[in-house]
């Protein structure tokens, strides 16, 4: 076997790209990657791709064929590629595909003739996060465009008062949670009403998260403010992330 040299690169770069426009998604939902140039008429002389610009592939391999189809039959290069989704010759190319999307994208074809090349982005999850550049090339042009996609990992809480038989209750309710959280209710001069409170932690189906519902029935008062306090921890029990909310009247 002759000699060579094999070196992957993975360089995280979103932050660099801070003039990309943003599209922000929770997972495991489908997002649209927007991408249009007016100067796609069709699919004929049409090459465009969309590529994941946070990594850099450099390799080099010195005449080994047999070398190179190793690499490729255990994925290294597919899980490493920058490619997403590319079409030329009036057909999907996907074989250098990463393989993380594979079966995840599409583009609508019908779309292409008005100059759209978006790409639906199917089950999004936390690695899916990352700047995308689509780009374009026919007779009549050629263009780039990139779009940074940000996973938010959980919701905001939503916090109301109600009624629950003849007391008015606060509800505290918030998903997308990936540890076990922790729910504290304070008043406003940040008494800990906890101990009045009741907590479910329910696990999502499917996806494995978790769903916050509290309800505070301590004597709630209507012009009261108080914060629903939701605090994650690692398995050091140091606090990951919190979130505050207050009721909305």
């Amino acid at each position: 076997m002759s000699s060579f040299l094999v070196t992957i690169n993975i360089l995280l770069l979103l932050h660099s790209a801070a003039n990309a426009e943003e599209l922000r998604a929770h997972p495991f939902t489908d997002v649209t990657l927007s991408c249009h140039f007016s100067f796609v008429k069709d699919t004929e002389n049409l090459e465009f791709s969309w590529k994941r610009e946070d990594i850099i592939e450099e390799y080099e391999v010195e005449d080994d064929k047999e070398y190179y189809r190793f690499l490729r039959h255990y994925d290294i290069f597919e899980v490493f590629s920058k490619l997403v989704y590319q079409f030329h010759n009036n057909t999907e190319q996907l074989e250098d595909q990463n393989s993380l999307y594979e079966g995840r994208v599409s583009v609508d074809r019908d779309e292409i003739f008005e100059g759209t090349l978006s790409l639906l982005l199917r089950n999004v999850d936390f690695l899916d996060e990352a700047v995308y550049k689509c780009s374009a090339i026919t007779p009549d042009g050629r263009g780039e465009s990139t779009i940074k996609l940000i996973v938010e990992d959980s919701e905001m809480p939503l916090v109301q008062f109600s009624r629950m038989g003849d007391e008015d209750v606060a509800t505290c309710i918030s998903k997308g949670w990936y540890l076990a959280p922790n729910v504290t209710w304070l008043d406003r001069a940040e008494r800990d009403l906890s101990n009045h409170s009741t907590v479910e932690v329910l696990e999502e189906q499917l996806n494995g998260f978790y769903r916050v519902f509290s309800v505070l029935k301590y004597p709630v008062r209507l012009h009261e403010k108080y914060v629903c306090y939701i605090t994650e921890t690692d398995v050091n029990n140091q606090p990951f992330r919190i979130i505050r909310k207050y009721p909305i009247p």
